[in-house]
This record gives C-alpha cells, sequence and structure tokens, in this order.
C-alpha cells in the first residue's frame, strides 16, 4: 500500500519537515556553498544583478498605492457599474499586497527570531551557529526573504493567473537560486522561504473567499473568481471558470482537495 503525505498526523509531518531540514543544513547546506563559492566570476556578477528582483518594495509600494487609489475611485464615481469595478480592482490588488506583505512580515520575524548566522560567516562560526532574537542582520539567514518574497508573488499571480505557472515558478526557483548562488542564503534558507512565500497567498486566498472578496467557494470545495468577464480576462480555461482547487498543502485524507490543513 502506498503512503501518501497527506495520510500522515499532523505530527508525524511536522517530524519528517523537521528530519528533512536537519539533514539539509548538516549535509546539503555546507555542499552548495562551496559549489558557490567555485562558479566563475560572470556566473556570480549575473545572478548579483537578477537576485534583488526578489525585494518586496517593487511589489508593495505599487499595489499599495494602487488600492488606495482604486478606494478612492470607489466612493467618488457614483453608480453601481463603477463601484463594482473598482471594487474588483482594488480587491484584485489587495490580494497581492497582503499576501506578499504578509509572507515577506512573517519571514522578517521568524528569521530574526531564529538567528542562523549567514554563509558570510561561515569560515568563523560555520553552518551550525545559532543565536535567536539577536536582531542582526549577520545573523537572520533563515528563511530567505527574497525567497519568500518572489514565491508569493508567483503563487499570487498563479492563483489569478493559472495558465501562467509554470512560467512564474521557474523564475521564482532561479531568483531564490540566486540568493544560494551569490551566498547571501544557505539552501535552506531559500527552500524554507519559498515553502512559506507559497503557502500564505492560499492562506489568503481563503480567508478573501470566506468574505466574497474576490474569490468565492464553490460547493465541491473549490474556488474560483467572482465574475465571469474577469476569468475571461485572466484567460482562465474554460473547465476552470466553475472551480479550481489549487495543490493540496500538508493535508489529510478526509478533507476536500480544495482545502488546507489548519484552516
Amino acid at each position: 500500500m502506498s503512503l501518501r503525505l497527506k495520510d500522515l498526523t499532523l505530527f508525524e509531518q511536522v517530524v519528517l519537515a523537521l528530519s528533512l531540514v536537519a539533514i539539509s543544513v548538516l549535509l546539503i547546506d555546507p555542499f552548495m556553498l562551496e559549489r558557490a563559492r567555485a562558479l566563475p566570476p560572470d556566473v556570480r556578477a549575473f545572478f548579483r544583478h537578477i537576485t534583488d528582483i526578489g525585494k518586496s518594495n517593487w511589489m508593495l509600494i505599487p499595489t499599495g498605492t494602487a488600492v488606495a487609489i482604486a478606494i478612492v475611485l470607489r466612493r467618488n464615481h457614483v453608480g453601481f457599474r463603477n463601484s463594482a469595478a473598482y471594487g474588483l480592482i482594488a480587491s484584485t490588488i489587495g490580494f497581492v499586497f497582503v499576501s506578499v506583505g504578509g509572507a515577506g512580515l512573517i519571514a522578517n520575524l521568524l528569521k530574526n527570531i531564529i538567528g542562523r548566522a549567514r554563509p558570510k560567516l561561515f569560515d568563523t562560526v560555520g553552518p551550525y551557529a545559532f543565536e535567536p532574537f539577536a536582531f542582526d542582520p549577520d545573523f537572520a539567514s533563515i528563511p530567505s526573504g527574497h525567497a519568500t518574497n518572489i514565491f508569493a508573488l508567483a503563487t499570487v499571480l498563479a492563483i489569478l493567473w493559472p495558465r501562467g505557472r509554470v512560467l512564474l515558478y521557474t523564475v521564482a526557483v532561479w531568483i531564490a537560486a540566486s540568493r544560494v548562488l551569490i551566498g547571501a542564503h544557505y539552501f535552506t534558507d531559500a527552500v524554507l522561504g519559498a515553502i512559506l512565500g507559497t503557502v500564505i497567498p492560499y492562506i489568503v486566498r481563503d480567508r478573501f473567499a470566506a468574505r466574497r472578496w474576490l474569490f468565492e467557494c464553490t460547493p465541491d470545495g473549490g474556488y474560483k473568481i467572482r465574475g465571469a468577464r474577469t476569468q475571461a480576462w485572466l484567460g482562465w480555461p474554460e473547465p476552470l471558470r466553475s472551480a479550481w482547487h489549487g495543490p493540496v498543502l500538508f493535508g489529510n485524507s478526509g478533507r476536500k482537495s480544495g482545502e488546507m490543513s489548519g484552516n
């Protein structure tokens, strides 16, 4: 009989996850740092040029401004159609803002609480040095904030535009990998940041759907974006317009396929 992740209890999933993290810290992180340091200077320079795409500033400042403008326009333009249009714009951009901003905030809190030393201190303290609650940039390695931000953005856009998810996640993987290849983070830091950035938007989506903000739940446990015109504009394939579940993350066997554990 095959064993699936969703068949495990929450405790078993946590033990498995912590074991994988420990193995990565002990074996994979030192190896990946050594390989990154051996890269040609031109390759490292290329990744330094693209790595800042993972910063949250260019994601949050425009989206926050756009939400504020949409809210103001919604209040000032009389008429149900205008109000509904600006409300849709505000909720869509708000979904991006809350998802990316929330994931980034959690990542910053975790990295300062955990206090893992960055790879630049590898030669002095090694990969296993932790100073919890240090609130020192040199001890704020895990999870990677850049990886968290770019995966949160990729996940948000993939939820809105399912057809583009392969391209979006490909870009996200390269940006997250750049943090490892330039020696700013360990491999484990980037992986945990990617996981965090992927999970948070789905939690936000579920909260939005419960309030019928942009999304709405369907009887089969999935969700859909409200409005056929919006679905068509975003290029949703016809079979997905009735409902799309998204990935199952750490669910138990009794759950509907669109639900996540903990919700």
